[in-house]
């Protein structure tokens, strides 16, 4: 499994303007290995490949020596960006949706560039050196590197704040673990996840604190006069204010996926249809809590540490009774189940979690797993919490 290290540079004057330099002269490659593509198509109609364009630039480096200040595998990652664009647009069209022809790129809209490999870069666990880069770019490691693992390759990265390197490693793939903690997982808007043991995760909301202050922040870039240094003032305050949502969002999600992956062996969530629910009533709050985002972090985090993740249908899972099975109708607007047939009574939310937790075959009721409170055996144990423990077999 590939991961990604991501830390913030911190380019002296020089080295922030090669930054920029090396970064206008890729995204002009960009665009002039689209070009080629399509001007080959409409006169010729040849399909240009990536490996047809590597060669292309091997003749151009070959006479050119001001193609030759930068790596190589510096221009060789742009030409894949651009082909990997190409997958995705022929991709999309056999799939007969918006298909979304790549596009040439414009000075606002091309803000990275990265190494094809881990040739012609080297990192001294503090610093970076490459050709086209004066001097040692100084790299802020807030957090240790591995050690022992080849970097395979890496991308800079220009944001609001300034630029970031992501370096990419592959680790090995974790055993699986020996014990049997088993949860399932409701994911909602209001509360963010609510677990079959009882726990709840709140939700954060950042889009919704922070609606106001967008609301201002667009107001005042309408305002200026177009292409004047007040507007550039006040985008530059918009997207920032969208960075500082963007961060908070994602640190709620590493925090809410790792705590899961640390407490429980087994985890149990629903198959959501996530593209149909962004096109309903509740679609603002749905970006909000970003479930597809979290779903992705939980599923390699379980991965590299060893942890099942179990997809279930999620159909009636909030209309069934988690005690005996029995179909219980509710509106959206009722949060508390309460079923008719066995007098089971508690919140909606946790309801559906351990409806979802029996659904992946690691749930109450089964046999070799033990209800909440009570030990694999069957005898109750006052010093075990209202958690799910299941039985190696």
């Amino acid at each position: 499994m590939n991961f990604t290290y991501r830390y913030r540079l911190l380019p002296a004057k020089r080295q922030h303007r090669a930054l920029e330099t090396i970064l206008e002269g890729q995204r002009q490659l960009y665009n002039a290995g689209l070009e080629e593509r399509v001007d080959a198509y409409r006169k010729a109609g040849i399909q240009r490949s990536c490996f047809d364009q590597f060669k292309a630039l091997t003749e151009w480096r070959d006479g050119d020596p001001e193609a030759r200040s930068v790596p190589v595998n510096l221009q060789r990652w742009t030409l894949k960006r651009l082909d990997d664009a190409y997958d995705g647009f022929f991709r999309r069209l056999s799939a007969e949706t918006k298909p979304g022809f790549p596009r040439y790129r414009g000075k606002g809209r091309f803000n990275s560039f990265g190494f094809h490999e881990f040739c012609g870069i080297s990192f001294d666990g503090r610093s970076i050196r490459f050709r086209g880069m004066p001097g040692r770019l100084r790299v802020h490691v807030h957090r240790p590197f591995p050690e022992g693992l080849s970097i395979k390759s890496c991308v800079f990265r220009r944001d609001v704040k300034g630029w970031t390197v992501g370096l990419v490693i592959k680790c090995p793939e974790a055993p699986p673990r020996t014990t049997y903690r088993a949860v399932g997982v409701d994911l909602g808007i209001s509360i963010f996840a609510a677990l079959s043991d009882g726990g709840l995760i709140p939700s954060l909301r950042a889009a919704r604190k922070a609606e106001r202050r967008l609301r201002v922040l667009r107001r005042a870039v309408s305002r200026k006069q177009a292409g004047s240094h007040c507007r550039v003032k006040a985008r530059l305050a918009l997207r920032r204010c969208y960075a500082q949502m963007t961060r908070a969002r994602d640190n709620h999600l590493h925090q809410a996926s790792a705590r899961l992956v640390r407490d429980y062996d087994r985890i149990a969530i629903e198959g959501l249809n996530i593209k149909g629910l962004v096109r309903a009533v509740l679609a603002k709050d749905v970006h909000d809590v970003s479930w597809s985002k979290f779903i992705s972090m939980l599923r390699y985090k379980a991965e590299c540490a060893g942890v099942r993740l179990i997809v279930v249908d999620p159909h009636q899972t909030s209309q069934e009774c988690s005690g005996c099975g029995t179909a219980v109708p509710k509106r959206l607007s009722d949060r508390v189940h309460d079923c008719p047939s066995c007098g089971l009574r508690l919140d909606r939310d946790l309801n559906a979690a351990r409806n979802i937790l029996n659904r992946a075959g690691v749930g109450p009721g089964l046999r070799n797993v033990a209800g909440p409170g009570m030990r694999a055996g069957g005898n109750l144990d006052a010093n075990v919490g209202p958690c799910v423990v299941l039985q190696s077999n």
